[in-house]
C-alpha cells in the first residue's frame, strides 16, 4: 500500500505535472489547492486527487493538509513581484512539516548560479547570485538543506532549466509555442542566438519523483538538464516545424525590457534575469546519473514539442 504523497503548489506547472505522474501510477495523492475547479481542469485523473481547498499561507489549512503526510512536493511559488514573501510562506510550510515529520522535495532553479563560470553547471558550482531574485532562491535552498542536517525537515532538491509542457502557462517558453500555433511571431526575450536548454515538464517531474524514492537522496542536491544545449533559434525554429509554419521570430534586447518595465511590473522584474536568456548556463547531470544508475528523464525535443502541441490543441 502506497503511503499519502502531499502536493504544495499543485495547480502549477510542475506541481500539476507530480499529481499526473503519481496518479499515473495510482499513488494516493493530495493536492492543497486555492481553486478546486481549476484542478480539476489541469489534472488528468481528478478522481484519483484528495483536494484539500485553502491556502498555503493559513497555518490552520496548512497543518490540515499534512495530516498524515510522510512526504510531500513543496512546488509552491508566487509571481516575481511578490517574491520578497517567499521566505515567510516557506517559513510557515517548514513549520507544518515538522510537526507532521515529513520530508520534502523542492524544485530548484538555475538563478542561485549566478553567471556560469564552466562549461556546465554542477551542484558544486560557487553559488554566486546576480539577482535579488537569485539570493531569494539561494536562502530557501540554505534554509531547506539547514533543515535537512539537522534532521528536522529531510529533504532532496532537484534543479532544473526552463520548463516547458503542459500546463506551463507561466513560462518563458509558453508564448512561443502559442505564437506558433497561431502563425505568429514569436519573442524571445533574450537572444535568438543564445545557447540555452529546456526540459519537458513531465520529465521535470518523473526526475523529482525518483528523488523521492530513494532515501540516500535526502540531504542532496541534484541538477537535472534538458536534452541538450541548443540555440535558442533552433529550438523555436523545430516549435514553429511541429506547428506546421516557417518560423518567425523576434529577440529582445535589455534596452526594451526595461523600457517595458517602466510600465509593467513583470516585464521590471524580468529586467534582472535577461541574462539568462542571453549567455549560456548548461547543467550538467552526472551527479543524478551516478547516484540514481539511470540517465536523467530527458525526452528529446522534438517529442516533447509534439505532445506539447497535442496537449494546446485540447485545451485551446
Amino acid at each position: 500500500m502506497f503511503a499519502l504523497d502531499l502536493v504544495l503548489g499543485a495547480t502549477g506547472s510542475i506541481g500539476a505535472a507530480i499529481v499526473n505522474e503519481l496518479t499515473a501510477s495510482r499513488k494516493p495523492v493530495r493536492a492543497l489547492v486555492r481553486n478546486s475547479s481549476k484542478a480539476r481542469r489541469v489534472f488528468t485523473n481528478s478522481d484519483g486527487v484528495e483536494l484539500v481547498e485553502g491556502s498555503v499561507e493559513d497555518p490552520k489549512t496548512l497543518h490540515a493538509a499534512f495530516d498524515g503526510v510522510d512526504l510531500f512536493f513543496n512546488c509552491v511559488n508566487i509571481p516575481y513581484p511578490q517574491w520578497s514573501k517567499l521566505p515567510a510562506i516557506h517559513g510557515r510550510i517548514l513549520d507544518a512539516a515538522r510537526d507532521a515529520k515529513a520530508r520534502m522535495v523542492f524544485p530548484g532553479n538555475v538563478y542561485i548560479y549566478g553567471h556560469s563560470q564552466t562549461e556546465k553547471v554542477r551542484e558544486d558550482h560557487p553559488r554566486m547570485p546576480c539577482s535579488r531574485k537569485g539570493r531569494i532562491r539561494l536562502q530557501l535552498e540554505e534554509t531547506f538543506m539547514q533543515h535537512s542536517r539537522e534532521g528536522v525537515v529531510p529533504c532532496t532538491i532537484v534543479r532544473f532549466p526552463d520548463f516547458y509542457g503542459p500546463n506551463s502557462g507561466t513560462s518563458l517558453v509558453d508564448g512561443v509555442f502559442r505564437s506558433a500555433l497561431k502563425n505568429k511571431t514569436a519573442r524571445w526575450f533574450g537572444k535568438l542566438d543564445a545557447v540555452h536548454e529546456f526540459i519537458f515538464i513531465s520529465d521535470a517531474a518523473k526526475a523529482m519523483i525518483m528523488a523521492s524514492e530513494r532515501p540516500d537522496a535526502f540531504g542532496q542536491d541534484f541538477n537535472v538538464p534538458g536534452p541538450e544545449a541548443i540555440r535558442v533559434r533552433d529550438w523555436i525554429d523545430l516549435v514553429f516545424k511541429e506547428a506546421g509554419f516557417e518560423p518567425k521570430m523576434k529577440g529582445t534586447s535589455r534596452t526594451f525590457v526595461r523600457f517595458v518595465g517602466l510600465f509593467n511590473g513583470v516585464a521590471r522584474e524580468f529586467a534582472e534575469m535577461q541574462y539568462l536568456a542571453e549567455e549560456p548556463l548548461i547543467l550538467d547531470g552526472s551527479k543524478f546519473t551516478s547516484i540514481f544508475g539511470v540517465p536523467y528523464p530527458g525526452r528529446s525535443y522534438a517529442d516533447g514539442i509534439r505532445e506539447t502541441f497535442a496537449w494546446l490543441r485540447r485545451v485551446s
